[in-house]
């Protein structure tokens, strides 16, 4: 897009940044400079001693600019660190555009021209405010399809760790979203909970602990880099076992601009849990009838016979029956054989 842009207003570059609301870069996407030249640029002393950029800022949000509008660009051109910074990336005019998106982050859109390309004219001026609705558009739609990715990718990775909870955080570690199990954990308010904007469990170091985790996955923006175990676990006042706690960066979505929505995910396993395998699933799989569905799906929950049947209401004989049928059916021979069966169904 970017390239199709500088195209068409004969530009030689062109750069879309976001930025959150304290102006903390979240993405960039330059043409034709590679991404890495870019980010030192952004960077490099050079960058950050150009007197130009503190007029950038300053100009309205969702509004058009370029360099005569804002500054004297004579006075600009003379001065040496101007003169650094556009032989730094070989260009000398902007004309860009203030975007307000959706979710509280600011675009910037902007043309690069040469010396020997000149200033924006009064016609690439006004070509260049049409455009900007549509290119609003189109970022403010792939933010939302970012997210719907990130979001069944973090399920998928989810259930492949065998995680109960899984919440999505924006870059501010606030919840962007999270499932069903996420939030009956939150609500138990057994170990952890989100409040006041944070999250945080019933012992300091934990909570020091958690809270770190959480900074680390939203700092870590470098796809290149290996990401190190950081794992949790946060003990529950009720006395059952803890919850382990896992906080990964977002997946990558192949988006447009990384991290342009959710920073970071968390896991919280509940070591707790005894996960069944379902009536339906077990009748279908081994032609079990729902009574002895009912006695293997107990059998799991408590690995012994006697405490099985009374769980799943039967005398005690009539559970042996039925665990000799589970056996036949299911080509096990053992009471641990099938358990070990069952559960992996679970």
């Amino acid at each position: 897009m970017l390239q199709r842009i500088s195209q068409s207003f004969g530009t030689t570059g062109s750069l879309i940044q976001i930025s959150d609301s304290a102006g903390v870069m979240l993405g960039l996407a330059t043409f034709p400079y590679p991404e890495e030249f870019s980010l030192r640029y952004f960077a490099s002393e050079v960058c950050r001693s150009d007197p130009r950029f503190p007029y950038f800022a300053r100009a309205a949000p969702n509004s058009i600019y370029y360099d005569r509008a804002l500054f004297d660009v004579e006075e600009m051109n003379r001065d040496p660190r101007c003169r650094a910074s556009n032989d730094a990336i070989g260009t000398k005019y902007s004309l860009g555009a203030f975007m307000g998106l959706p979710d509280g982050t600011t675009a910037v859109v902007t043309l690069l021209s040469t010396d020997a390309e000149g200033e924006a004219s009064p016609q690439a001026i006004k070509a260049f405010g049409r455009l900007m609705p549509h290119i609003r558009s189109a970022l403010s739609l792939g933010q939302i399809v970012e997210r719907g990715a990130t979001t069944q990718l973090a399920l998928l990775d989810a259930l492949a760790r065998r995680a109960d909870g899984v919440i999505l955080l924006d870059r501010k570690g606030a919840p962007a979203f999270m499932n069903e199990a996420a939030r009956d954990i939150l609500a138990a308010g057994d170990g952890i909970a989100f409040a006041a904007g944070t999250f945080a469990t019933r012992r300091g170091p934990e909570t020091r602990r958690l809270r770190k985790m959480i900074g680390d996955g939203i700092a870590f923006v470098a796809p290149s880099e290996s990401w190190p175990s950081s794992e949790l676990l946060v003990a529950r006042p009720s006395g059952q076992r803890p919850y382990l706690v896992r906080v990964l960066p977002a997946p990558p979505t192949e988006r447009f601009l990384d991290h342009s929505g959710v920073a970071c995910v968390m896991h919280i396993h509940d070591l707790a849990a005894v996960r069944v395998p379902a009536t339906p699933l077990l009748i279908a799989a081994f032609g079990f009838t729902e009574r002895e569905a009912d006695l293997a799906i107990a059998l799991v929950r408590y690995t012994n016979l006697a405490g099985a049947a009374a769980n799943a209401g039967m005398a005690l004989n009539t559970a042996r029956n039925h665990l000799q049928a589970i056996f036949r059916k299911s080509g096990t021979a053992s009471q641990a054989e099938a358990i070990q069966l069952l559960s992996r169904l679970a």
